[in-house]
C-alpha cells in the first residue's frame, strides 16, 4: 500500500512538473511572438507565386518574409482559392519554428446588378482559425476557433512546409545581389537562337527561339542549382563569372562551359 502511494505521488509530481514546463514554454513563445510583432525596421522580402507554388491559385497568392538583423523572423502567406482566402503566418526564433497562425476566410456573398448571388473577392470573414505552438520541432499546443470546412486544407507536415518556405526565402535573400544581376534575358553566344530568362528565382529556357521549359533555382556556395517542380532531377552549374554583361556557367556534371550575353 505504501509503495503504491509513493508511486502515485511520483506520477503526480511528474505530471505537475510537465504541465509547469509546458506553461513556461508557452509563456516564452508568446513573449517571442510579441517581440517579433514589435519590430518596426523589418527588411521585407517576397516570392512571386511561381516561386513557391507549383499550381497557380484562382485568386492570386503572395509570400512575404520579414527579416531583422539578417535573420528571418516571420512569413506571411496568402493564397486565394476558389471560395476563400487562406492566410498563414509562421514565426521563427533562432531559425526555429515557434508558432503558426492559420485562418480560413471565405469570401462574402453578395448580389450583382442582375440579382445573381456572387462572391465578393475583396471582402472575406474569418470562419476558422487555428493556432499552433512548437518547441524543438514538436507541436505542444493547438487552439482552434470557429468552424472547420470541407474545403479546409491545412498542411499536415506543417513544420516541414514552414522550413521549405523559409529555405526558399533565405535562398533569395542571402543571394539577392546575384539574383538581381541574373534578372532578364541572356543569349547563348554559341547559338544566338537559344537564350534564358530569369524572373525572380525562376529560369525559363528557350531553344531555337521557342519556349522549352521553366525551372526553379537556388544558389549555394556559388553553385546555381536548377530543377523542375515535383521532380528529383537537379542540374548544377558553377557560376564561373557574372556581371551586367556576361554570364559564364560550368556544368558540374559534364564540365561543359556555357557563356551568355545580357540582351535585356
Amino acid at each position: 500500500m505504501k509503495k503504491g502511494l509513493v508511486a502515485l505521488f511520483i506520477l503526480c509530481n511528474t505530471y505537475i512538473s510537465k504541465c509547469q514546463d509546458k506553461k513556461d514554454v508557452l509563456m516564452n513563445i508568446n513573449d517571442q511572438i510579441e517581440i517579433i510583432d514589435s519590430y518596426i525596421e523589418f527588411e521585407t522580402f517576397f516570392l512571386d507565386p511561381e516561386e513557391f507554388l507549383d499550381k497557380m491559385p484562382d485568386h492570386g497568392a503572395e509570400l512575404n518574409g520579414y527579416y531583422e538583423h539578417e535573420r528571418l523572423k516571420k512569413i506571411i502567406r496568402k493564397v486565394g482559392t476558389r471560395t476563400a482566402d487562406v492566410l498563414t503566418a509562421f514565426y521563427f526564433w533562432n531559425d526555429q519554428l515557434i508558432y503558426v497562425n492559420y485562418q480560413y476566410r471565405p469570401y462574402i456573398q453578395t448580389k450583382d446588378d442582375s440579382g445573381q448571388i456572387v462572391l465578393d473577392y475583396s471582402n472575406a470573414y474569418t470562419k476558422y482559425e487555428s493556432k499552433h505552438y512548437f518547441n524543438n520541432g514538436d507541436e505542444i499546443e493547438r487552439q482552434e476557433i470557429g468552424e472547420s470546412s470541407e474545403d479546409l486544407i491545412l498542411d499536415k507536415g506543417i513544420v516541414k512546409y514552414a522550413r521549405k518556405m523559409k529555405a526558399l526565402l533565405d535562398n533569395k535573400f542571402y543571394n539577392k545581389d546575384t539574383y538581381e544581376t541574373l534578372q532578364g534575358k541572356w543569349m547563348f553566344i554559341q547559338n544566338t537562337t537559344d537564350y534564358v530568362i530569369f524572373e525572380g528565382t525562376i529560369r525559363f529556357n528557350f531553344y531555337n527561339g521557342k519556349f522549352a521549359n521553366r525551372l526553379k533555382t537556388r544558389i549555394e556556395d556559388n553553385v546555381l542549382e536548377c530543377f523542375f517542380p515535383m521532380d528529383n532531377r537537379i542540374y548544377r552549374y558553377k557560376i564561373e563569372d557574372i556581371n551586367n554583361n556576361l554570364l559564364t556557367l560550368v556544368d558540374l556534371s559534364s564540365k561543359e562551359e556555357f557563356v551568355y550575353a545580357k540582351v535585356e
